[in-house]
């Protein structure tokens, strides 16, 4: 497995094949034959001649001789040029040296040959550059390699028992979620809401239009009609005065008028809307003449870009195709017009009341004004002893005093066209003020007579004319303040708000927004088709992603290693399967651009493209090189250092010239290498992850990208004779 980087190595073999010169780019490394190397010089001078091909690094591969000799025939090209450079290798497998020591050791069976695994290392463009460089300080360019390297490839086991659980749980809603963390349903659904934004500072009525304006008198009127009620709560307010003063009942009628016209106008409007909304026969221009501004005008690339920001997110977050699928369907059906019905039930209960408004209730009414001006009669009777001749005047007063309280009272009544009038108001005052106080004084002076003692005359002399002040007085700012609650100009100036505030409400949410989200429902219902798409390709694919298992048993050499990371690898496996989900919709974004939603088929195509490149990439590079698509590199970063942390590899990038390492070369051609060990030269290498571990001083070590493999290159000088 190689590490993969933007710019990785190109790895050209030229034992089974030939090299275009001309379209290579970057670090080559080439793999040839040892005694033919020379052969194609021609080639290395093509490469070497190219601007685009940064170094060139041979790797001589050794055919192999019985006598032990070492044959090299380097490409005269490659030495002395500081960007190129040759390592022989010997053996594939290589031996066990120590370069103190004179016996060597076999090197146990691995999966991958120690030169496999220079490859490996060789395609990180670090380490080849580090290689090159420490080469070009040894004689003719040429070194043996020496390798101590830790890797920490999953198991082919490993990396499937992961990979059938991460897509069973990626594609399927009911598999394996007794222990798994509440999704975030609620959170989506307020997310989903809130992507076509609703600005709640425009002004949504056109100034100076039908509905404005009609609001406007209604505000207007209900303040006049409460400044004229003011006016008239005083007990001085029904005398007559030389100001002239808008008649009271006008007033009010026109603020009930004015509020009724407002609800009349705004239920046609949120029935205008509620059509226009239902694809009924109304035009957008309809709706506009009432003055209502328009819909926001929608652009797909506006849609497009928060559909995807919206989708990349919550996939992310919900870690399942299979459970974001539903609520985002869910979702989808909310955004799409649905008319403004409710708007318009809850608008009908806002409705002014019908009719015209309360009259005023005079107070007293003619069942009190009767008894009340009869008492008051009664009292001055009992007075009559200790009035004397002012009887006389006293009683006519009296009677004038109420006739005059009750005359005003009922003539100032407000009637929808001004005020009763006194022409109107006298017959009934006469009957039910004036007769009743001289008929009650009557009625007690033949009863009782004169024979009242003076002091209780007089007692009740004062309580008849207090009787009659607090009448006269109190009744008609009683009358009016009875008045005020009955005809409930608060709750009427609420019910205009109310009003005002829900067709506001359903223009700015529903009506402005509704030619976006109507666009957005229908590229939610895109993506639902892709999403469902890839997760029947995920599905479908779940048991072949890395090919036909093989049978392993307990002795075999390559059975996985013991290790508890199977949830880490699930997460990274997860990760990759969201990332890849979000690649697979890219259809679905150029068809909401477009405005031509794209096939199922080419959602299918496009996940099956690149699952293909998925396996490619597990098969080549692992699990801990992100794929192209990745976009979510923390659990990939939490595994890696997982793994290294249960690694040896503190030991491998700790190893100095004279450790035992591997070196690619047969026992019997030490004699070509080992004169020149003290000369070695060492390449320390590995992954940025390794770095925060507990790895110890790692001062020296070349940092590469994600990959699977760590450790030392020991590159060892070869002896003059070897080179022909």
């Amino acid at each position: 497995m190689t590490a993969r980087r933007d710019d990785p190595v190109l790895v050209v073999d030229l034992r089974n094949g030939e090299c275009d010169a001309e379209q290579a780019a970057g670090a080559v490394l080439v793999l040839d034959d040892a005694e033919k190397a020379a052969e194609h010089d021609d080639v290395y001078q093509a490469l070497l001649g190219n601007p685009a091909v940064s170094g060139v690094l041979c790797v001589a591969v050794d055919g192999g001789h019985a006598d032990g000799a070492v044959r090299i025939r380097p490409a005269p090209s490659l030495a002395p040029v500081e960007r190129a450079a040759t390592v022989w290798i010997g053996h594939s497998d290589g031996i066990r040296w120590r370069p103190a020591e004179p016996l060597v050791r076999a090197v146990a069976r691995a999966a991958v040959s120690g030169l496999g695994q220079l490859v490996d290392a060789l395609t990180d463009p670090a380490v080849f550059a580090a290689v090159v460089k420490a080469v070009n300080t040894l004689p003719y360019s040429t070194a043996s390699a020496g390798l101590v390297l830790e890797r920490t490839s999953l198991h082919e086991v490993e990396l499937r028992r992961a990979q059938e659980e991460a897509i069973a749980w990626f594609t399927d809603p009911d598999a394996g979620r007794g222990g798994a963390q509440e999704l975030p349903r609620d959170e989506f659904r307020a997310a989903v809401r809130e992507t076509i934004e609703v600005d709640s500072a425009e002004d949504v009525l056109l100034p100076g239009a039908e509905l404005a304006e009609a609001h406007t008198r209604a505000v207007t009127a209900l303040n006049a009609a409460d400044h004229a009620l003011t006016r008239v709560d005083h007990f001085l307010a029904p005398l007559p005065k030389r100001p002239p003063r808008p008649a009271v009942g006008p007033v009010l009628a026109e603020a009930r008028a004015a509020v009724r016209d407002f609800h009349d106008k705004a239920t046609q409007q949120l029935h205008r809307i509620d059509e226009n909304l239902r694809g009924q026969r109304v035009g957008r221009d309809v709706v506009v003449r009432l003055g209502v501004r328009g819909p926001v005008p929608a652009r797909p690339r506006d849609i497009r870009d928060r559909s995807r920001r919206l989708v990349e997110e919550w996939l992310g977050r919900y870690r399942s195709v299979a459970c974001l699928l539903p609520d985002l369907d869910a979702e989808r059906v909310g955004q799409e017009p649905q008319g403004c019905s409710a708007a318009i039930a809850e608008l009908e209960g806002l409705a002014p009341p019908a009719g015209p408004a309360p009259r005023l209730p005079t107070w007293p009414p003619p069942s009190l004004a009767v008894p009340l001006a009869a008492v008051a009669g009664g009292l001055a009777a009992l007075g009559t002893h200790a009035l004397g001749i002012a009887t006389a005047f006293f009683l006519p007063l009296l009677v004038l005093a109420w006739f005059a309280a009750g005359l005003v009272l009922q003539a100032r009544e407000p009637t929808a066209t001004g005020e009763q009038g006194f022409a109107e108001a006298a017959p009934p005052t006469a009957l039910f003020w004036g007769l009743p106080v001289f008929g009650g004084w009557l009625l007690v002076f033949l009863v009782v007579g004169a024979g009242i003692p003076d002091l209780l005359g007089a007692v009740a002399v004062l309580l008849a004319v207090v009787l009659s002040a607090w009448t006269i007085g109190v009744g008609w700012r009683s009358s009016v303040r009875q008045w005020r609650r009955k005809l409930d100009f608060d709750g009427l100036r609420d019910r205009l708000a109310g009003s005002a505030q829900l067709v506001d409400g359903v223009i700015r949410a529903e009506w402005r927004p509704s030619a976006r989200r109507a666009m957005f429902a229908e590229g939610l219902r895109q993506v639902s088709i892709g999403l469902t798409a890839v997760r029947e390709v995920l599905a479908g694919r779940a048991a072949n992603l890395l090919g036909s298992p093989e049978q392993h048993d307990g002795n075999h050499p390559y059975d996985p290693p013991d290790r508890d990371v199977h949830q880490e690898v699930c997460e990274v496996v997860v990760t990759d399967l969201v990332d890849l989900t979000i690649a697979a919709l890219r259809p679905c974004w150029a068809g909401i651009d477009a405005d031509r939603p794209a096939a199922r088929e080419e959602h299918a195509r496009e996940a099956e493209r690149l699952l293909t490149a998925y396996r490619e990439h597990l098969g080549q590079y692992g699990l801990l090189v992100p794929p192209p698509f990745a976009r979510e590199r923390a659990h990939r970063a939490e595994l890696a250092a997982r793994l290294w942390d249960d690694s040896q590899v503190g030991d491998a990038l700790r190893c100095d010239v004279e450790a035992e390492m591997t070196q690619l070369c047969h026992a019997r051609q030490l004699g070509a290498v080992s004169g020149m060990a003290d000369r070695a030269q060492l390449v320390r290498f590995a992954p940025v992850s390794v770095r925060g571990g507990r790895c110890g001083d790692l001062s020296g070590v070349t940092w590469t990208g994600e990959a699977e493999i760590a450790g030392t290159v020991r590159l060892v000088p070869l002896r003059e004779g070897v080179f022909q």
